[in-house]
């Protein structure tokens, strides 16, 4: 059942906790295994990896929220460990903490995989991660772990919500989320591929909500209404290729002002810079000195407006500095938002940033990547 390249049976166990998770890889790392944990929210990998360090498990921490110089560096340094060329030696009791950045086109192989809930398609792409290649060294067999909530018969409206509150605004399909868990709790197997065929359709088939049960169902109708409505903005800002690169042929402009993906949840794109005696130079600089166009988009990382919608006020001492700073930006960099970061003692690059209910702090380090968070005198004002 664990060959990879073939059939396979791979076994599904619920875990009701991130503790549980957290045993889970603790016995990972004693036996020398290769682990992954993925986590749907940045908050919540960031959480999940400082809950392992206070327990001295060393990790790899890999989310969205770093800055791109650093995103790549840590993707070479994931790829070399957990890939498909890495030794067992290189693996031994390595682990990886991530989001859903693991879900793109790195190749790579995990000997315990323990995921948060997410709809059904998504943890059978996420599973391939799991024994994907063979390994001659390889005690066991495998087994997806997913962390979730039972698939009660009659769940109460914030199923998802009180299990995994900040995932809740990541997948907002709960009833099918509580679909996945049942079709799982039922099976308790992702069968590959003769069985997964079966797995979307229990889930996404024409008859499967009807099994939602009433709390939930008003929930798969207000996603649905919100579908709809995002189809007829794709529609609105799609370009006709018939009529040409015209104004009337379609609403296009930057990816800001148009979006090219249906998303929810609007991004801004920060660009980090270094305050250095009264200069200002982009984050990434270092990886190309030579050319700044190219230190500052290596120094972008993006975020949700919930977050960040704009610049916070830019100290007058720097004022000069900072119109410098942006004069070689490109008219495509117009809506790009600059942060301002100094040294804080501690290790960390600390600055602000205006969000929609006014300046929040930030902070970035090379090791956990970007946090916002609202100023003390915000949070004491807004309670």
């Amino acid at each position: 059942p664990g060959r990879p390249g073939r059939g396979r049976k791979l076994p599904v166990r619920f875990l009701r906790s991130s503790d549980e998770v957290l045993a889970e890889v603790e016995r990972a790392v004693h036996a020398k295994r290769a682990a992954l944990y993925i986590r749907n929210t940045v908050e919540d990998a960031r959480e999940a990896h400082a809950a392992l360090t206070a327990r001295g498990i060393p990790a790899e921490l890999f989310h969205a929220r770093f800055a791109l110089a650093d995103r790549l560096e840590i993707e070479r340094r994931t790829v070399e460990t957990f890939g498909k060329e890495s030794t067992a030696d290189e693996r031994a009791g390595k682990v990886l903490v991530a989001t859903q950045v693991v879900e793109q086109s790195l190749d790579l192989d995990f000997d315990v995989l323990a995921s948060d809930l997410a709809p059904i398609d998504l943890l059978i792409q996420r599973a391939g991660r799991l024994w994907r290649h063979e390994r001659c060294a390889r005690a066991g067999e495998p087994e997806l772990l997913v962390v979730a909530p039972p698939a009660t018969d009659d769940p109460p409206e914030d199923w998802f919500e009180t299990f995994l509150p900040r995932a809740a605004y990541v997948y907002r399909d709960h009833a099918r989320l509580w679909l996945t868990v049942r079709t799982l709790e039922r099976t308790r197997a992702i069968e590959s591929p003769d069985g997964l065929r079966a797995l979307i359709e229990a889930v996404y088939g024409p008859e499967a909500e009807n099994s939602v049960p009433p709390r939930l169902f008003d929930k798969l109708l207000t996603f649905e209404g919100r579908e709809s409505a995002a189809r007829s903005m794709g529609n609105l800002n799609t370009l006709s290729v018939s009529s040409g690169y015209m104004r009337d042929a379609g609403v296009w402009d930057s990816d800001t002002r148009t979006p090219t993906r249906l998303v929810e949840d609007p991004r801004a794109t920060l660009r980090l810079a270094r305050v250095q005696g009264g200069q200002i130079e982009p984050y990434a600089l270092k990886h190309a000195p030579d050319e700044p166009w190219r230190a500052w988009r290596l120094s972008e990382v993006d975020v949700s407006q919930r977050h960040a919608t704009g610049e916070a006020a830019i100290p007058s001492r720097l004022a000069d500095a900072a119109r410098e700073a942006r004069a070689g930006w490109g008219r495509y960099d117009e809506d790009k938002i600059l942060v301002l970061l100094e040294e804080a003692g501690d290790g960390r690059l600390t600055g602000a940033v205006a969000g929609p209910g006014g300046e929040s702090a930030v902070s970035y380090t090379y090791e956990t990547g970007l946090a916002v968070e609202p100023r003390k005198d915000r949070v004491a004002s807004e309670g």
